[in-house]
């Protein structure tokens, strides 16, 4: 089986349409990462940064440099709908916050904007602008 040819300087693939064999052609990037990048990329519902890739433990950063980003949407989680242990699946979101989502919800009804989330203390600014991009209400 013959090798892909790795992408030169200055080349780039949209890391939000890429499959693993595309990814093969990244410097740097080998089967194992390849496989890290989409299932990472599917955990999350789409890549809205080429920095997400620095949240894959080991990733090479070097390698970001042939990456970018296109007009692909993003899948969007309806939190209005979801159960807490449909949240946690999100890499944005964490068990605690998964029930405070849950929690409001029951106390107080729909979420219907992201200014909601301000109230909750389980989540900080950082948190809410990192999610905004996979919520849906």
């Amino acid at each position: 089986m013959s090798r892909p040819k790795k992408l030169a300087a200055g080349e780039h693939i949209a890391l939000d349409t890429a499959d693993s064999t595309t990814l093969l052609q990244v410097p740097g990037i080998g089967r194992y990462f390849a496989r890290r990048i989409v299932g990472y990329g599917k955990r999350l519902g789409g890549y809205v940064s080429v920095n997400q890739l620095d949240e894959i433990d080991g990733f090479p950063s070097e390698a970001k440099q042939y990456f970018t980003i296109g007009d692909h949407a993003t899948q969007q989680l309806d939190i209005n709908n979801l159960s807490a242990s449909e949240l946690r699946r999100h890499p944005y979101i964490t068990f605690r916050q998964a029930q405070a989502l849950t929690d409001y919800r029951r106390m107080h009804g729909p979420i219907r904007d992201m200014n909601a989330l301000k109230t909750l203390p389980a989540f900080t600014p950082d948190n809410i602008e990192r999610l905004r991009p996979y919520v849906k209400f």
